[in-house]
């Protein structure tokens, strides 16, 4: 393989357990770094389970409350609290780094990897990793990248094949000698094979049922024997 590309939310970044844990306080529920990553995949397999054809953001905070803990009954409250706590530019919330994939990151620049970025957001990513000194396009306090691809960007977003073109041409490699890593089944694993990527699901608590289907690592280092 010539090039790793990497989602962002729920790789690089989940929402941080500061917009979080005043929200879930009233319901007896302390919150710290720990369990708002968990979380945060317990709200991927959601919208990865999820009948619709495009889940809503009640789909991904429904399933984050459950993975957190909160019984049936508190659901509907904690729901709309955290909904309106998120109810900011995903600067605000997007900014808590996913334990390891800094060193990750770090380890696969070092192999000598072509690296790039593919995030469905708001426009603000490239601004995101640049401010949590994670990556920036060239030299900087990150990892340099060949490319950081935001969907209110470009215009298009996952699981559409053409997002994952306007990575492969900055980074200059074919879809099959690319890794796409990301954490939803829906987004990533389908739309990076639709492109013609190999597909790799970043899954830290094997909630993923389809076991055999595709990769699966639990840590962001574990890419490099993928290679």
């Amino acid at each position: 393989m010539q090039a790793v590309i990497l989602d962002v939310g729920g790789v690089l970044l989940v929402p941080h357990f500061e917009t979080v844990a005043p929200v879930l306080e009233p319901f007896g529920l302390s919150v710290n770094a720990s369990d708002a990553e968990r979380a945060h995949y317990f709200g991927a397999r959601a919208m990865d389970a999820s009948p619709e054809a495009e889940p809503g953001a009640g789909t991904y905070t429904r399933g984050y409350l459950e993975g957190i803990g909160l019984g049936p009954e508190d659901l509907p409250l904690a729901q709309e609290r955290l909904r309106a706590a998120w109810s900011v530019p995903n600067l605000d919330v997007w900014r808590q780094q996913v334990r390891g994939s800094m060193l990750g990151l770090r380890k696969l620049a070092d192999s000598g990897v072509k690296l790039g970025i593919i995030s469905n957001s708001d426009g603000s990513v490239e601004e995101q990793l640049r401010r949590g000194r994670i990556c920036q396009i060239g030299e900087g306090f990150g990892v340099p990248v060949l490319a950081i691809i935001d969907s209110g960007i470009v215009g298009v977003a996952k699981p559409a094949a053409e997002i994952f073109r306007h990575a492969l041409e900055p980074i200059g490699v074919e879809p099959e000698q690319a890794l796409y890593v990301g954490d939803t089944r829906r987004y990533d694993v389908r739309g990076a094979r639709a492109a013609g990527l190999v597909p790799v699901h970043f899954d830290p608590y094997e909630l993923c049922p389809e076991s055999n289907d595709h990769a699966h690592i639990a840590d962001l280092a574990d890419v490099e024997a993928l290679l």
